[in-house]
C-alpha cells in the first residue's frame, strides 16, 4: 500500500492547522507542519507532497526561503498556495513574485 499524499503547511501558526486537517484527512491526505526551512526540506524530500500551503503570517525569514527554494525544483505536480490576511498586500505580492501558484486572502 502506498503512503498517503502530504499537504505540507509552512508556518508557525497552529490556529489554522485543525481546519486544514479537517479538510485534508477525510480526503486521504496527511497534514505535516514545517516551522523552518530545514523541517520543510526534510518532509518535502520524502516525495509524498502533493500541496504546499504557506502561511504568510509565519516567520518572514523562513517562508520566502522555502518558496524560493521550490522555484528550481522539479515539482510539476506540487502546487504552492500562500494564504494571509487581506491587509498584507506586500506579503501577498512577495509570495506571487517568488512563484506561488496561488495567493489567497484569509478574509
Amino acid at each position: 500500500m502506498s503512503e498517503p499524499k502530504t499537504v505540507l503547511v509552512v508556518g508557525q501558526n497552529l490556529f489554522f492547522l485543525p481546519r486544514i486537517q479537517n479538510a485534508a484527512t477525510p480526503n486521504g491526505y496527511k497534514v505535516v507542519q514545517a516551522r523552518t526551512e530545514a523541517e520543510f526540506r526534510e518532509s518535502f524530500e520524502e516525495g509524498t507532497t502533493a500541496l504546499v500551503l504557506v502561511d504568510l503570517e509565519g516567520d518572514a525569514e523562513e517562508w520566502p526561503k522555502v518558496v524560493q527554494g521550490l522555484r528550481g525544483e522539479k515539482r510539476a505536480s506540487v502546487k504552492v498556495v500562500a494564504f494571509g490576511p487581506h491587509s498584507d498586500e506586500a506579503g501577498m505580492a512577495r509570495a506571487r513574485d517568488l512563484g506561488c501558484d496561488l495567493v489567497l486572502s484569509k478574509g
